[in-house]
């Protein structure tokens, strides 16, 4: 058992003694395979001003399956008066918290993840009722999974399942989003028609609903995404002959994302809010083939790294080349690190955040751009850029163009093609690096009358090198390229007042004086000339 339940466990031996002293007597550690919880008093009213906190732990590697018998409690809104709160897991991380309950709805059955869950309950000091009952199963085959991600298995998994199973699993997620179901492994009994050992896989909670297929042997069934926001899986052995089983991940929409548009924000689950535990969520940018992905990360913050390994061993970000994690791993980050900006090689990409069971923060935001595959050279006097027309297939040739929509892109039988001497079409020389390069903007409009889409690419070459370099300019560089020139623009009207109101110097002074005395002198000499 680890330190922060054994800690957790003292904790609550405090509480549950002071609550004796108090004469009300809840709440305590419960280690049975099954057992039954009840508010104080239960059937009578429970007391005023109560906490009571119960911890179930079993064995290691087992699940814990709640039902609600009896559920009523005072009524609010937003349950601040009287409440039960669950937890997958330890109740001091809200990355756990399962939901919170009051009134006379009773709460679902709930399955935990792990060997650990929580009960907390409270009483106000006004309005009490029967309060509840709930019971709690070690072990059990199948339950309702309600997380943003999980792992079903066959019992035993990865050793043989046993023989007469009956296990149905109902995953209810988001009303606002589907289900996902991968399987990692799988290994059955076969036969034709899948008659003898076999999952069976429906559009909703009960096997009344859609049937998606069953599925037994040794080919791993394809993905699954349901329709509602809920999936039935029922796994049945007969009396003999069985296999390894099977392991398979569900993700909620809100968990497993496949973004396609040139341009996209993705959030961690709940963000600004702190994100769930122990889940395993994929975003994966898939776009027409030519573009590659430029993906930033302007805010994140996960759980630190492991102080023994320097890894990201609990909460992390992942990017892969590619849209599986077997592809190569771009980089890895928690805390409140500040990854680079990444660039994929092909035309997708995988982000994958992982969480463990305790801690948990506020996440992470995220940025990708579609890159146009632009190929782009110059000489001493001329930009030639290039770009393949299966990348724009549905833009004309006016929404491409260098600096001004005068200079548009040509249409040949492959590409978009433009040919730009830089006296024309906008382009200036700037100082780049010690380097005197000549910059232009390329502008490719995406916009369809709904909506303004417009990338900007900017385009150098330094001409007496004869080398040519394009990158695009993202909507946070643009916003930062104007913040300088407006600060530039400030210094330049602060120094220009500066030089307004600067004093005379006083060497002009001295030099007007002796002028004006010279003048004099001069003067009084021809006056004394004509005198004599």
């Amino acid at each position: 058992m680890s330190l922060r339940v054994a800690i957790l466990i003292n904790l609550l031996l405090v509480v549950h003694k002071a609550d004796s002293k108090k004469g009300v007597k809840c709440g305590g550690i419960l280690s049975s395979s099954s057992g039954n919880i009840s508010s104080p008093n239960f059937p009578g009213m429970y007391p005023y001003n109560v906490e009571c906190v119960w911890l179930i732990v079993v064995a290691e590697g087992s699940s814990i399956m709640l039902t609600f018998h009896h559920f009523e409690l005072e009524y609010h809104a937003t349950c601040s008066y009287d409440y039960i709160k669950i937890y997958n897991g330890i109740a001091e991380d809200e990355g756990n918290h399962l939901g919170t309950f009051c009134g006379d709805i009773s709460p679902p059955q709930f399955t935990s993840s792990w060997n650990v869950m929580s009960i907390i309950f409270r009483s106000d000091r006004h309005v009490a009722h029967k309060g509840f009952t709930v019971g709690y199963r070690k072990d059990m085959c199948g339950g309702v999974l309600t997380g943003l991600s999980g792992v079903i298995s066959s019992p035993g998994y990865p050793q043989e399942y046993s023989n007469n199973a009956d296990c149905s699993w109902t995953i209810h997620v988001s009303n606002t989003t589907v289900v996902s179901l991968v399987f990692l492994d799988f290994k059955l009994e076969n036969n034709e028609g899948c008659n003898f050992d076999f999952v069976a896989l429906f559009d909703g909670p009960t096997i009344t609903h859609r049937h998606l297929g069953n599925y037994c042997g040794g080919d791993t069934p394809p993905k699954t995404v349901t329709t509602s926001n809920q999936l039935l899986v029922v796994f049945k052995s007969d009396f003999n002959i069985g296999g390894r089983g099977f392991k398979a991940y569900y993700y909620s929409g809100e968990c497993q994302q496949v973004l396609s548009s040139l341009s996209d924000n993705i959030t961690s689950p709940h963000y600004p809010n702190i994100y769930p535990n122990n889940i395993n969520c994929h975003w994966t940018i898939n776009l027409t083939a030519g573009y590659r992905v430029k993906l930033f990360f302007p805010f994140m913050e996960l759980e630190d790294r492991n102080s023994l390994t320097d890894g990201c061993d609990y909460d992390s970000v992942a990017v892969y080349d590619g849209d599986s994690q077997t592809d190569s791993l771009m980089g890895s980050w928690c805390g409140r690190e500040q990854p680079p900006t990444i660039i994929s090689k092909s035309n997708k990409l995988l982000v994958v955040l992982s969480t463990d069971r305790n801690v948990a923060h506020r996440g992470f935001t995220g940025s990708y751009v579609g890159v146009v595959p632009v190929n782009i050279s110059c000489t001493r006097s001329e930009f030639s850029i290039l770009i393949p027309q299966q990348s724009l297939p549905e833009l004309d040739r006016e929404s491409i163009y260098l600096g001004d929509p005068s200079c548009a892109a040509q249409l040949t039988a492959t590409s978009y093609k433009i040919l730009a001497r830089f006296q024309n079409c906008g382009t200036a020389g700037q100082k780049r690096r010690n380097i005197t390069v000549l910059v232009n903007i390329l502008y490719i409009d995406f916009s369809d009358g709904k909506k303004q889409n417009m990338q900007e690419y900017e385009v150098q070459c330094d001409a007496q090198r004869k080398i040519a370099t394009v990158a695009i300019i993202s909507i946070e560089e643009r916003q930062r390229q104007a913040e300088r020139a407006r600060l530039q623009a400030e210094m330049l009207a602060m120094t220009g007042a500066a030089a307004e109101a600067e004093p005379p110097d006083p060497s002009d002074i001295v030099f007007i004086a002796i002028c004006v005395l010279a003048v004099i002198l001069m003067v009084i000499a021809i006056i004394w000339l004509v005198l004599l």
